[in-house]
Formats: structure tokens, sequence, C-alpha cells
């Protein structure tokens, strides 16, 4: 098993263009909704990615149908991959198609979606307290132009694994500081422990704009601007983060071939007994605990990200997770917005918790027992600084582009750290002002 949520999206398939076709197959057999002519309830179709091998989306509508006799839910799955799903959509709600009425996206869709009138402004829709069953970063991941266009449905967030045992061997605790982490690393290291001290992901690909995004928020600084009118990149808390991540590889305390790493990279390597620490999702901790897969179950613990000496603990953390949207195109409006305010209830996050064993988005269902039970990320997640991407342009897949691929250059050394983050900055500029 790859993934509970985050990598089993990053899974791409064999042939993309077979694969959107599949998806807007998927979708249009969807089509034909609405009320039934005999007086009978009114139709929505609720279009989902698979979550894992639980049958909790098909429980929560199964629940949802029960409790509102005057609305029927029929749920469409669509393919694993986001870009599929992504273009998919794109397609069937820009024809204008009014299904499906709701489906679930990603965190970094909103204002590509919002801007090419393929969701629906929810503002309106839901009352000003609705917001505050979510953690201010995650609600507001989906405001474009002071309007939020998406509602969180469940989390995955980033977190520090560790090797309980050796920590505990060795009297050494949990690292607070990335500067912390790094010794202690490299003192279980030399110690012959671990033949690696610190795993994360290092590809070029969107984990690594995660990845950057929360060191370069731990020093204090941003990507972009609070206006997207310019690159914040380039400065000198970019240089400590960046230098600190070229650190790791230079000391040998994170092996050199991170530069490829994705999440089941560093997961094998931590599961595999290698490794002292791991920045990795929520998911990942059923898999560190599974025997089938894990040289180190109960051993591991879980804790908030560190931060750099002098800045605010905990470090922050980048969250992803299924997000809730509405087509604008809908002839039912009202009724998707019943089933998103149902989905974010009590009742169904609890599900999601209990059944479906990823984080709830409610932060009411977050800290209590049925969040707890998937392990300690239901304990730690509340205690979490989330920090969001730079995904409030339209441009934003150009903008993390220019991360990955200048970010990775540094720290494979083919480039030095201040050239990496001029040219970063130079091509964020860019995107900007083609966005404008």
């Amino acid at each position: 098993m790859e993934s509970q949520r985050m990598p089993l999206r990053r899974r791409r398939l064999g042939s993309a263009a077979a694969a959107v076709a599949t998806a807007i197959v998927l979708l249009c057999s969807a089509c034909g909704g609405g009320a039934d002519p005999r007086g009978g309830p009114v139709e929505l179709t609720w279009y989902v990615q698979p979550l894992n091998s639980t049958p909790v989306f098909e429980e929560l509508v199964a629940a949802f149908n029960e409790a509102h006799p005057d609305i029927h839910v029929n749920l469409e799955v669509g393919p694993t991959d986001v870009d599929v799903v992504r273009g998919a959509l794109a397609t069937q709600i820009g024809s204008g198609s009014a299904t499906p009425d709701v489906y679930e996206g990603d965190i970094i869709w909103p204002a590509q979606f919002a801007r090419g009138g393929l969701a629906e402004a929810l503002t309106d829709h839901f009352p000003e307290s609705f917001w505050d069953r979510f953690a201010p970063g995650l609600a507001e991941a989906g405001l474009v132009d002071g309007e939020h266009y998406n509602v969180p449905l469940l989390v995955e967030a980033s977190f520090l694994y560790y090797r309980e045992d050796l920590l505990e061997q060795a009297g050494v605790p949990v690292p607070r500081t990335w500067e912390e982490l790094l010794a202690a690393a490299r003192a279980l290291q030399e110690s012959g422990a671990v033949e690696h001290g610190f795993v994360w992901q290092g590809a070029t690909y969107e984990g690594l704009t995660c990845v950057w995004a929360e060191m370069l928020r731990d020093a204090g600084g941003s990507i972009v601007d609070d206006d997207y009118q310019r690159a914040t990149i380039n400065s000198p808390e970019a240089v400590r983060a960046l230098r600190f991540l070229k650190q790791t590889i230079d000391t040998q305390a994170t092996p050199a071939a991170v530069t490829s790493f994705r999440e089941p990279e560093s997961l094998n390597a931590f599961n595999a007994g290698d490794a002292a620490f791991m920045r990795n999702w929520s998911y990942a901790w059923a898999i560190t605990q599974d025997p089938a897969s894990s040289s180190v179950v109960g051993k591991v613990g879980m804790a908030p990200l560190p931060t750099f000496d002098g800045r605010p603990y905990p470090g922050t953390s980048t969250a992803g997770g299924g997000q809730l949207y509405i087509n604008p195109n809908s002839e039912h409006l009202e009724e998707s917005a019943a089933l998103i305010d149902w989905l974010t209830g009590p009742q169904a996050q609890t599900l999601l918790a209990e059944v479906g064993k990823v984080l709830p988005a409610n932060v009411e269902v977050q800290g209590s027992a049925a969040a707890g039970g998937i392990g300690p990320a239901g304990e730690v997640l509340p205690t979490l600084d989330i920090v969001g991407r730079p995904a409030g342009t339209a441009e934003y897949s150009k903008i993390s582009r220019a991360v990955f691929q200048n970010i990775n250059a540094a720290l494979a050394g083919t480039v030095p750290v201040e050239d990496a983050l001029a040219a970063a900055e130079s091509q964020i500029d860019e995107a900007l002002s083609s966005g404008r």
C-alpha cells in the first residue's frame, strides 16, 4: 500500500489522455440529476476520489440519505490521480454541465477553479460561524479575493516521525529545533544506531514545495507577498532555510539520494530501521505500525515539526487533504450546501475518523476520542501551526515548479544557494505578472 491519501493522489497513470477520458465518462454517467418528476427527492451527485480500502464514503452517503428524505445523494468515484481529476472536472463543468453537484478536490485548486468559473462562491451559502469548524489555516486556504470556494473535508498534515526507542536509549529529547534535530541525527548515526539521521522529500515535485514552504516559514520568510504581487523567496530567511537543508545532506545526516525521494522512499528507509527521523504525512503512521511493511512497529513517535533556533515552537506544517466544492452550474445549490454542511458536521466527521481512519477537518472532532483512535496524529494535530502554500493565484502551478526545480538544484549541488533563490524569484515574478 503506497498511501492512504496524499501519495496515492500523486501516482501517475500510464496514459494521461486515457485517464482523463475515463474520468469524463465517469462524470458523464452522473448526468441527468434533478428532482424526480413524480415528486421524489432531489437527486445530487457527489464526485470523490478513492480514499483507501474503507467503505467510508458509501457509509457517509447512506447516513445522509437516511437523515434527509427530501435529498438523495448518488456517489461517483473517480480515478486516483489528482491531475486527471482536475482536467476531467474542468472539461465537464467548463462545458456547462450541472453535474456533479458537489465534488471533492485538492486544497490548491481554489484560485484556478474560481477564476475559471468552475467553483461556486460559498460565502453566501454558509453563516460566518460555519467556518469556525476548521483551523484558520485550513479555512483560509479556500479564499480567493475574499470569497470562500472550498470547504475542508479531511486533513493530511505533515509531522515529525522519530524512533522513540533510540531517543530513549540515548537520553535525547524529541527535538524542538532543526538545529537540535541535526545534532541528534548525527549523534545517532555516529553511534551506529542508524544509517541515516533524517529523511524527507527532496525530489522535483509538489512534495518539495511543501517541505520548502514549511522550512521558509520556520525561518521567518515567505514565497510570495500577501497580495501576490511579487516573489519574496530571495531573502536572508530563505538563505538560512536552504543552507540548513543543504547542510543535512553535506553532513550526511540526510542521504544525497533525498533529491530523488518522494514519500514512499522516505517511508521505506524509515520503516526499514535505517533512519532516526522522518518528515512525512499523517497517513504514514498506520504504515509504520504494519508488521507486513515495517520493522519499527511499536518504536515510533510523532510530534510537530521543529522550528529554527530563536523562532516560536512548534514549526509549521503544510496541509493537504480533501476539499469540497460546489459546481456553479448545479440546479440544486441549496441542497448541495446542505450536503456540505452535514459532511463537515460531527456525525459525518466522526465517521471519517472511525471508519475511514483519516483525520477529520472539524476541529471539535479532531479533539475527540474518534480522532484519538487513529493514532498519535489525532492528538498532535490540534497543536500544529498550519502554513498554506501560495495557492491564491491561478498561476500556482508555475510558482510551485519554480520552487521545487530551483530548490532541488541547490540541494543537488548543481547551483549555489543564492543563485537558486534568485532564479526562483525571477520565475515566480514572471508567473505572477502573467496572471495579472
